[in-house]
């Protein structure tokens, strides 16, 4: 079955997702990230720095990169 993220889910006005990236960041350690694979977009983890800062990692063209985004855009 896929897995879709809180950004990408088709059922997210109802608050239905396999993967709550805003839940994932609340709980994250400062220099921890958790991984996952969102079958519905290129998200792959979130990844929150030692001062705090969160990361969202997308896969594009084949490459990992890192995103700065704020807690509220999860």
């Amino acid at each position: 079955m896929s897995e879709y993220c809180s950004q990408c889910s088709p059922f997210k006005e109802e608050g239905e997702y396999d993967i709550d990236l805003f839940e994932i960041a609340l709980n994250l350690e400062q220099g921890r990230s958790e991984s996952f694979i969102c079958e519905g977009c290129n998200n792959r983890g979130v990844y929150k720095d030692e001062k705090g800062n969160l990361f969202l990692a997308k896969n594009e063209n084949g490459e990992t990169k890192l995103i700065n985004v704020l807690i509220e855009e999860l």
